[in-house]
């Protein structure tokens, strides 16, 4: 039997709904402080994790993160955003809504896309601040597969028949 999610019973349906909600306002607020942080510029993540110097224009002083502060701040964004993708993957995984093709990428690319986003992080840290658009690139992207991948769980869920 291959279960796909416009099977779902409607507990089923009101469980995974909630979830993606309540994951995406999650998600939301994480991109809120990344954009409040950096305001999605390559300026802005240079300035985040290598420093700025201080000047009427950057009114706040930001210190190039330490060693332990890129450890710590890596550590924990690769592993939660590696979990928050393989849950939504997983879940989407049960989509049928789009081809094999489209779903193997939209559930692999966000897994890949955590490795060059925060790969980039360590080279715009401790290489050049030029890698700072591998960053912001492959952030767009893990947004994008995220987005999508929601409003088609969403719609599979609420607007499909289920199959007989």
């Amino acid at each position: 039997m291959n279960f796909h999610l416009r099977d779902a019973d409607t507990t089923l349906r009101l469980f995974l709904t909630t979830f993606l909600v309540v994951m995406t306002m999650g998600y939301a607020v994480g991109l809120f402080f990344v954009e409040h942080q950096t305001s999605f510029t390559s300026a802005g993540v240079q300035e985040q994790f290598v420093g700025n110097e201080t000047t009427e224009i950057a009114p706040e002083a930001r210190y190039a993160k330490s060693a332990n502060e890129m450890f710590v701040f890596m550590h924990n964004h690769i592993l939660s955003l590696t979990l928050v993708f393989f849950i939504v993957g997983g879940m989407f995984y049960f989509s049928s809504i789009v081809s094999d093709k489209v779903k193997r990428f939209l559930i692999v690319e966000p897994i890949v896309a955590i490795i060059t986003t925060f790969g980039g992080i360590a080279l715009v840290r401790y290489l050049s601040p030029y890698f700072s658009w591998l960053v912001i690139v492959s952030g767009a992207s893990l947004f994008i597969c995220y987005g999508i991948m929601v409003l088609l769980m969403l719609k599979e869920l609420w607007l499909s028949q289920p199959e007989l």
